[in-house]
């Protein structure tokens, strides 16, 4: 087997298991509104936060990093990485609105890379599944998600 087809196997695997969990908390009770709590903030450590991303962003790294999103992450993040994924309205906590220019500006490229290594919650780890460069592409990818939604807003 490829490394490539290894890959996608994981993948679909992974989707499937986002999938079989959210029907799971389908089954579960549900709290009412009013009781719902928010989330309580999800903050990087000091240390992660300032870890540089050592990949430029370049069309190549952008490009393994849209593939890498599109097999891995938009089931929950949507596909231009909203956070409306098929699974994101089962989910007690929603994923990130990566086109968001407030949730962006408060996130460094460190404590991107060490959420997404770490996970929480739904939020699956990816550090024993994606390689250290792997999620670097991802972070330049989401990063090209915040400027495209900019760049659409502004006025011509």
């Amino acid at each position: 087997m490829t490394r490539r087809s290894e890959e996608r196997l994981r993948s679909l695997l992974c989707g499937a298991a986002v999938l079989v969990l959210s029907g799971i908390s389908l089954l579960l009770p549900l709290k009412s509104r009013a009781d719902d709590k928010p989330a309580p903030p999800w903050v990087a450590p000091a240390d992660a936060r300032a870890v540089k991303n050592p990949l430029k962003r370049t069309p190549d790294v952008v490009s393994a990093g849209t593939q890498l999103f599109q097999e891995n992450c938009q089931v929950c993040h949507g596909i231009g990485g909203e956070g409306n994924g098929p699974t994101a309205k089962s989910l007690t906590i929603k994923p990130a609105n990566f086109t968001d220019p407030k949730v962006m500006s408060k996130e460094t490229d460190g404590s991107l890379f060490w959420k997404m290594s770490k996970g929480r919650g739904a939020m699956p780890a990816w550090e024993d599944q994606l390689s250290e460069t792997e999620r670097w592409q991802l972070v330049v990818y989401i990063r090209s998600l915040a400027v495209k939604s900019a760049a659409a807003k502004k006025p011509e």
